[in-house]
C-alpha cells in the first residue's frame, strides 16, 4: 500500500486503510473502490491523504530497514513501556536497554552500504519514535561510531519524545508555524518535560539524556529549548534524523514527500543540520522509495520497483498504456546504468 494525497486523486483507486471521521467511526471501509463523487466529501472532512493499495505490488522488491514484523515488535513493547512509565506512576523504563541493544545489534546486521525504503506515512508516536532509533543508529554506525556511543544514542532515541505524553497541544500533521503562541509554548515544553521525567532513571547517560533535552535545538542555535550550538556529535544525529522522519510521518509538522523532505533537510545542512551526518543519512535512505510512480526525462512512466547502491537511481519499470483497465508492462530499467535516463518527477 502507499500513501496518496486526495488532491490527486481520479477515481478507481482501492482504499488499503479505512477513511475515519474526527472521532475515528468509518466513513468508507478499507477495500473501498474510491469513485469520483466520494472525493469532494473525504476533502470535506479534512483528510489530506489516504492508504490506496499498490496495483504494483507483486512486481516489487522493497528493502526496509528491517523487517517488518519485528519493527511492529519494537512498536508495541515502546508502547507498552511509555504508557506504563505515565499511567503507573512513573514505572522504571530500564527495559529500554534490552531494545536499544537488540536495535543497535540489528543494524549491525545489515549491509553497511544497504539502501533503505523508507516512505511518506502516517505514524504515530511510537512508530516515529522506533524509526528515529533505527535512522539514528545506522547513520552512527556509518560514522563509525564504538558499540557503546551506538547503544547510547539508541537510548536517547527511544526516549526523545516521551515528552509529547505530558503536554495537550495536538502535533500530528500540524503547521507550528502559524500556531498561538500559547501553544506553542505548550508544544515546546515537551522537551524539557521529557528530561525531568527522566531524572530518576540513573541508568541512562548523560549524553543520551541530552539527546532528550535537544533533539529540537539547531547547528546555528535558533532551535529550543535553549538555543545551543550542540557539539556532540549524538546531538548532531538525532536532530537530523528525527527531523526526516518527522516531515515524512507528519509528527510535529505537516507531512511531505520523501523527496521534499530530503531537499528540505539538505537545504538547511550547516543552519540546522550537520553537513556530515547528513551525508551519511542520504547515503542510506532512497530518495523514490519502491512503489513510486515517476516520469523520466524520456517521457515515460514508471514505478520503483527495487534499489540499486545509488539512492537517487533505483531501478524502474516502465509502464505503457491501459488495456482494458490494465497497465501494460513493459522493460525494466536501472537508472544507474542508463546514464541517459534519469528521473524528472513523481506522479
Amino acid at each position: 500500500m502507499r500513501i496518496k494525497a486526495v488532491s490527486i486523486l481520479v477515481g478507481g483507486e482501492v482504499l488499503a486503510e479505512p477513511v475515519l471521521t474526527d472521532k475515528n467511526d468509518i466513513l468508507i471501509p478499507s477495500g473501498t473502490q474510491i469513485k469520483t463523487e466520494y472525493i469532494p466529501l473525504i476533502q470535506s472532512l479534512g483528510v489530506d491523504s489516504i492508504m490506496i493499495e499498490d496495483p504494483y505490488e507483486n512486481y516489487e522488491d522493497p528493502n526496509p530497514i528491517i523487517d517488518p514484523a519485528r519493527f511492529d515488535k519494537y512498536v508495541q513493547k515502546v508502547r507498552r513501556l511509555m504508557e506504563g512509565h505515565i499511567y503507573h506512576d512513573g514505572k522504571s523504563l530500564k527495559e529500554y536497554e534490552i531494545i536499544a541493544n537488540d536495535i543497535v545489534r540489528e543494524i549491525n546486521e545489515i549491509p553497511v552500504d544497504s539502501i533503505v525504503d523508507i516512505k511518506e506515512r502516517s505514524a504515530n508516536l511510537y512508530e516515529h519514535t522506533v524509526m528515529v532509533t533505527l535512522l539514528s543508529v545506522m547513520v552512527a554506525r556509518k560514522l563509525k561510531l564504538d558499540e557503546k556511543r551506538k547503544y547510547n544514542i539508541a537510548v536517547g532515541c527511544l526516549l526523545h519524545d516521551i515528552g509529547l505524553r505530558f503536554i495537550v497541544t495536538p502535533y500530528k500533521n500540524r503547521d507550528f508555524s502559524n500556531a498561538d503562541p500559547a501553544e506553542m509554548f505548550e508544544y515546546k515544553k515537551h522537551t524539557i518535560l521529557g528530561y525531568s521525567a527522566l531524572e530518576e532513571e540513573n541508568w541512562i547517560a548523560p549524553i543520551s539524556m541530552k539527546m532528550v533535552l535537544s533533539h529540537h535545538e539547531n547547528m546555528e542555535g535558533t532551535g529550543f529549548p535553549m538555543k545551543q550550538k550542540n557539539k556532540e556529535l549524538e546531538c548532531k544525529i538525532i536532530q537530523a534524523c528525527d527531523a526526516f522522519d518527522s516531515l515524512i510521518s507528519g509528527m510535529e509538522c505537516k507531512r511531505m514527500s520523501v523527496q521534499d523532505a530530503l531537499k528540505e533537510i539538505v537545504e538547511s545542512v550547516d543552519t540546522k543540520y550537520d553537513k556530515k551526518v547528513v551525508k551519511n543519512l542520504l547515503s542510506s535512505v532512497a530518495k523514490y522509495p519502491v512503489g513510486t510512480t515517476v516520469k523520466t526525462n524520456a517521457e515515460e512512466e514508471g514505478v520503483v520497483i527495487s534499489q540499486t547502491v545509488d539512492p537517487e537511481n533505483p531501478i524502474i519499470m516502465i509502464l505503457g498504456t491501459k488495456d482494458n483497465d490494465h497497465i501494460k508492462i513493459h522493460d525494466k530499467m536501472n537508472l544507474m546504468l542508463e546514464k541517459n535516463v534519469s528521473i524528472l518527477q513523481v506522479i
